[in-house]
């Protein structure tokens, strides 16, 4: 069984850093980062925080634990729903093979939707 873990996109261009699947989970594309410079598994937007809850959380209106506790509430819905059962099934058919790299834009590293993602996947990928 692999490992599940998260890295920033542009510390892993040109096929650095890991030899297992790589996901991207930002809703947009990286800003600056070439689609052919950056190989990947897929690119799983349903795994990303709505786009009112990045903004939301950006400008200052939730912290970083509310932000945490509304993204997991937006995941565990989205699961209810049944909107992640491809991207659920993709990880954890990786997950079976190799190592999983979740891979995220931002240059914050600590407060990464990215970390509360891996977090989450945890639990419902295992």
């Amino acid at each position: 069984m692999g490992t599940l873990d998260i890295a920033r996109v542009y510390d892993v261009r040109n096929g650095d850093h890991v030899a297992g699947a790589r996901f991207l989970v930002d809703r947009l594309w990286p800003r600056g980062v070439a689609k052919d410079s950056l190989p990947l598994s897929g690119w799983l937007k349903e795994l990303s925080p709505s786009a009112q809850l990045r903004k939301d959380f950006h400008g200052g209106v939730l912290s970083w634990s509310q932000f945490g506790d509304a993204y997991r509430s937006e995941l565990d819905q989205r699961h209810v729903d049944g909107e992640l059962d491809d991207a659920l099934s993709e990880i954890r058919n990786e997950l079976k093979r190799r190592d999983v790299l979740l891979l995220f834009a931002g240059k914050d590293t600590e407060h990464t939707h990215a970390r509360v993602l891996r977090a989450w996947l945890d639990s419902h990928v295992g």
